[in-house]
């Protein structure tokens, strides 16, 4: 019996630590580096961005990120109202999940996409504006989502923060990259999340990080045994590994109980009953 529990105790043991790895969170494979691209992203995780800027909105008003922020976590979007791809696929992807996600825009986060072509005007970013937030179905106030423009000089030095690199080719059309970037209220940068398309727990996940001003994931206990961030820091995803590691382990630790339990019976029982 000895034995049989010491093995079985190894073995609970096991599976904690199966359990601990897969719950290790990996950083994203990209990191910060004095270089850049032409095009693409480097990302600045930790790193604060200047809040202080000031763009027009959709309305032709000046306001600042931290305004539009408000105090909350702010999602942005780096655009051109004139792309003729990508980026309305990203308004498609970022309207769909806005749908989906629990928290109350305006109360739990804000977005604003923001132009990276000082060519462009709030009447193209109205145009847009009117045809994406006015498609998202759930109350969803104005000021949650805007659309901003700006001179050169204000959207260079965000995209530098941002470590969002782009060009403008010889069709007049730009080459950039496609994120969504997380930051806190004070501007920390949290999350990229990269893609068209956004899984709503996701969202979720990168509203909390900004929330917690933190940039390394922050994950409900109850999550850490069900998901983890993939390597590539874009999303989270179900652990099955990690599943069967918790699984295995309070499986046999009921054994061990029930053992245990099943010992001191036959002890009971040999001395009489207790009398």
């Amino acid at each position: 019996m000895k034995n049989s529990v010491n093995r079985l105790l190894a073995l609970a043991l096991s599976g904690v630590a199966l359990a601990s790895v897969s719950c290790t969170v990996p950083q994203s494979a990209m990191a910060a580096d004095a270089s850049h691209p032409n095009v693409g992203i480097v990302q600045h995780l930790g790193q604060t961005i200047p809040m202080n800027l000031t763009f027009k909105d959709e309305n032709g008003k000046p306001v600042t990120l931290a305004q539009i922020s408000d105090g909350k976590p702010l999602i942005i979007d780096m655009a051109y109202y004139t792309c003729p791809g990508i980026c309305d696929q990203v308004f498609g992807g970022l309207q769909e999940v806005l749908e989906k996600v629990k928290e109350t825009p305006g109360k739990d986060f804000n977005v604003a996409t923001i132009s990276f072509d000082p060519n462009d005007t709030p009447a193209r970013a109205l145009e847009k504006k009117e045809q994406y937030w006015g498609m998202i179905n759930r109350p969803f106030p104005p000021k949650a989502w805007r659309f901003l423009t700006g001179d050169s000089v204000t959207i260079h030095k965000l995209t530098d923060a941002l470590g969002f690199y782009y060009i403008r080719n010889k069709t007049n059309m730009f080459t950039h990259p496609t994120a969504l970037i997380f930051v806190s209220k004070n501007g920390k940068i949290a999350r990229y999340m990269y893609g068209t398309t956004f899984e709503a727990i996701d969202f979720q996940m990168a509203i909390l990080e900004a929330k917690q001003n933190a940039f390394a994931p922050i994950i409900g206990q109850v999550l850490k045994t069900c998901f983890s961030y993939n390597a590539a820091g874009t999303g989270y995803s179900f652990d099955a590994i990690q599943v069967v590691g918790w699984g295995t382990t309070v499986f046999i630790i009921a054994i061990l109980i029930f053992l245990w339990w099943t010992k001191k019976l036959k002890r009971v029982n040999a001395n009489g009953g207790g009398n």
